[in-house]
């Protein structure tokens, strides 16, 4: 792979002057490309987040008894199971290690409720040790037929793209994802291409990050995503298959 593209600048510069047992270290952690389908998700890949929240918009927190799997699929629920944070739970799965530019497809069934999330992100940051970068696709519950794509680039967010879908996210399985390169950002729905940002690299994310899947509820009432109230029983979002293809660009020849 093409390191300095792959990792960005700052990390090839620390590489150009650390000896082979940092940088293979270093290197441990980037991912190639993968498939994984009908559950049978790799535990070595993936982890189930535990005992934390992403942060005030939600009014749960991640519990890793909240990703398991259902029919055959990866399931992520919200429920009312008292965590000691909140006063809900919700799910979140993402990969050990970092990816980069390449090809996301991520197939699944949304939920259909006010005040609830299911969504796809691409992130790393300061817990990381990075900059902020992240690619992010969400169904909200309160209109699934509507997907919502946003970008983080070194901090800055770019939000507010709403794509009429045609369809009920929440009735059935559709693919969703995204096709990022160093000049470039496609999102796709069932393989079609819904929306597209392209620009200078430094104007779009570039560093490489943690695939993760989550499900989740808002805390308060807000325009975006309605009130959350519980329905008296679980909520549970399905995937059934992730597959990431690194760009070709990024492979040594």
């Amino acid at each position: 792979m093409r390191r300095t593209t792959l990792i960005g600048a700052g990390l090839a510069a620390l590489l150009a002057t650390a000896g082979p047992a940092l940088a293979d270290s270093l290197f441990s952690h980037i991912g190639g490309s993968f498939s994984e389908t009908s559950g049978s998700f790799d535990p070595s890949r993936w982890q189930r987040s535990d005992g934390w929240k992403a942060g005030g918009h939600m009014n749960c927190t991640w519990s890793r008894a909240n990703v398991t799997s259902r029919k055959g699929h990866l399931a992520l629920t919200v429920d009312d199971r008292l965590t000691g944070y909140d006063r809900y739970s919700c799910g979140e799965y993402s990969t050990h290690r970092f990816y980069g530019y390449g090809a996301y497809t991520v197939n699944l069934k949304a939920v259909k409720a006010d005040g609830v999330m299911t969504s796809v992100s691409h992130y790393t940051g300061p817990p990381f040790g990075d900059p902020w970068d992240e690619i992010t696709l969400g169904i909200a519950g309160k209109d699934t037929t509507k997907l919502e794509i946003s970008y983080v680039v070194n901090g800055v967010g770019h939000r507010n793209a709403v794509i009429d879908l045609g369809f009920d996210a929440a009735k059935g399985f559709h693919s969703y994802g995204f096709d990022w390169k160093p000049n470039g950002i496609v999102w796709t729905v069932d393989g079609k291409p819904v929306h597209e940002v392209s620009g200078r690299p430094e104007q779009l994310p570039r560093m490489p990050g943690r695939l993760m899947l989550r499900f989740w509820s808002a805390s308060g009432d807000t325009q975006w995503l309605h009130r959350f109230t519980y329905p008296g029983h679980p909520l549970t979002a399905e995937v059934a298959s992730v597959t990431f293809r690194e760009d070709p660009a990024n492979l040594s020849n």
